[in-house]
């Protein structure tokens, strides 16, 4: 039923999180993975970089459904318009539900949310060729449809320069490699996936109703086997060569959207924020935005060309003696910095932790 189910409960778990400070839709653009400023820094702020993306086609008529069964079920109380806080029944709940079925550890939306479905597109489509090339058949139809991936994989056989047997039980090998050592995760949720030689992967519904899941709380558990994949293979390159091979082409040396990274590269090479404004005909305050972005997420970027150290130190004592992370209620207690300056503070890791 839908009241039980586990992404109603993401939804309270993250209203928990936001502590009313926030809209609803802010859970929305979150699990949709907007990529705004404000979507970002709250995914951060509220430490729900975890769930960033994980449902991109959950739709705003959805999400009011959910919120209305939450109400009638006494586990939120409305905050203001638009704006809920748990009640002690929902914090109740939340511990018994997640209790049984918690969060896995290895989901990272923000960190992967780039890469996730394409390895899985290309990966899939791996080893349904290498499996029908491995077994002398090439009467098959490609589970991938996407000629940008029949390509890719091209260029992949080619590159790899091992025969099919070869190839085959080498990919066979990286796979189990990286599948067995993960901890509170069953690989046969990813495995029974797979389509190869007169093998047929089952769909997400499909797959979830053979496991008695719930359908939302096997999609977390395969993404997470995904995510878990991602940071193995990502950091142990050397150990898996054919699956980093996979990703090789699209992985950033950091972790920002496409316009945020313009604008960092720019500000490597000494322009100021005006300059880059005008140079990429952007506004301003979008240029600030990607500066929040940036210091979100390059650990070593240095605020303080941006606010001097004093009005750092400012800025921290009136974040650690408020409740609230809403800037309106920060900036009233030191009423001559900016909102930008203060989202920058609290990107660097400013607040109360």
């Amino acid at each position: 039923m839908m009241k039980n189910s586990y992404l109603s409960m993401i939804v309270l778990y993250c209203l928990h999180k936001i502590n009313g400070e926030r809209t609803i839709y802010s859970i929305l653009h979150l699990l949709n993975g907007k990529k705004s400023s404000q979507t970002i820094q709250d995914a951060h702020i509220f430490n729900l970089t975890t769930f960033f993306s994980t449902f991109p086609l959950l739709k705003r008529a959805e999400l009011d459904m959910y919120i209305d069964i939450l109400n009638k079920q006494g586990f939120v109380s409305t905050n203001a318009e638009q704006s809920y806080c748990v009640t002690s029944v929902g914090l109740k709940q939340l511990e018994e539900y997640f209790k049984p079925n918690p969060i896995p550890a290895n989901l990272n939306g923000w960190k992967f949310h780039n890469l996730t479905d394409l390895f899985w597109e290309r990966l899939s489509l791996a080893i349904q060729v290498i499996s029908h090339l491995k077994n002398r058949n090439s009467k098959y139809l490609p589970i991938q449809k996407s000629k940008e991936h029949h390509k890719w994989l091209k260029g992949y056989l080619y590159k790899c320069k091992l025969s099919k047997d070869e190839l085959a039980e080498k990919l066979y090998d990286e796979l189990v490699a990286c599948l067995e050592t993960m901890d509170g995760l069953d690989p046969s949720i990813f495995v029974k996936r797979v389509t190869g030689y007169q093998i047929i992967g089952l769909t997400e519904a499909q797959a979830a109703d053979q496991f008695d899941m719930d359908e939302e709380a096997y999609h977390i558990q395969f993404l997470s086997i995904l995510h878990y994949m991602l940071e193995k293979v990502g950091t142990k390159q050397g150990d898996f060569p054919l699956l980093s091979c996979m990703i090789e082409d699209k992985k950033r040396a950091t972790p920002l959207t496409e316009s945020s990274n313009r604008t960092f590269n720019l500000l490597q090479m000494g322009y100021r924020l005006e300059e880059i404004a005008q140079m990429r005909k952007l506004k301003k305050n979008t240029i600030e935005d990607h500066l929040v972005e940036i210091a979100l997420n390059i650990p070593n970027f240095d605020i303080s060309a941006f606010v001097n150290i004093d009005k750092q130190k400012e800025i921290k004592m009136a974040i650690n003696s408020v409740s609230s992370k809403q800037l309106k209620h920060i900036r009233e207690l030191v009423p001559d910095v900016d909102y930008f300056e203060i989202r920058l503070v609290l990107a660097k890791g400013g607040e109360k932790k």
